[in-house]
């Protein structure tokens, strides 16, 4: 999938997303309906062997459905990262920083108290990482967008009936060998 492709994906949930929001009431059941939040903490790239910590931020958006006391549905997200570092050889300098990174998928979860939810999440993510040579005082830099799968497991829970503070561990596997470990939290609100 390229990025155009993802971003049109992307753009599309979205937008069906808040176009179902007002056609569809939030139940009395906890954890359903319409949510937005903001999410950010530890994210770690993985590549040849060498890693690099940096900090993820960003913001989600999806709807959980209920079954019982199952929820699932669809979530979209996109972020930005901190992550960047430089090597230098005998006769240039290399850099590498992470960019952004759309992910579109979906999640399931099972209320384990009245406020209490864990869930699994799941789906497709595409980053964009930035590379740079600088040799003899010249600058070359290319921007590289990787594709692959993410999973995830978190827990959340409702401060109030509207809103929710949350923590989750995810991996990212991306073409090329590289990978992805965050750790983060985050709070929202749902409609």
């Amino acid at each position: 999938m390229t990025i155009r492709s993802a971003v049109l994906v992307a753009s599309a949930s979205l937008a069906a997303l808040v176009s179902a929001v007002p056609a569809m009431a939030q139940t009395s059941e906890p954890f359903t309906g319409a949510y937005v939040d903001a999410v950010g903490g530890w994210d770690r790239h993985q590549a040849d062997e060498a890693h690099k910590d940096g900090f993820v931020y960003g913001a989600q958006a999806g709807y959980d459905f209920a079954s019982g006391k199952v929820r699932f549905g669809p979530e979209i997200e996109a972020t930005g990262s901190t992550e960047k570092g430089c090597a230098n050889t005998a006769t240039a300098t290399i850099c590498s920083k992470a960019g952004r990174d759309f992910f579109v998928g979906g999640r399931v979860g099972y209320v384990v108290a009245p406020k209490a939810l864990v869930y699994l999440t799941g789906g497709y993510t595409n980053a964009r990482y930035t590379g740079s040579v600088i040799q003899n005082g010249v600058a070359f830099s290319n921007d590289d967008d990787h594709s692959g799968a993410r999973i995830g497991a978190g827990v959340e829970y409702a401060v109030t009936k509207n809103l929710f503070v949350k923590t989750e561990y995810r991996y990212s596997n991306y073409s090329n060998g590289i990978a992805r470990n965050q750790v983060l939290g985050g709070v929202g609100i749902r409609f």
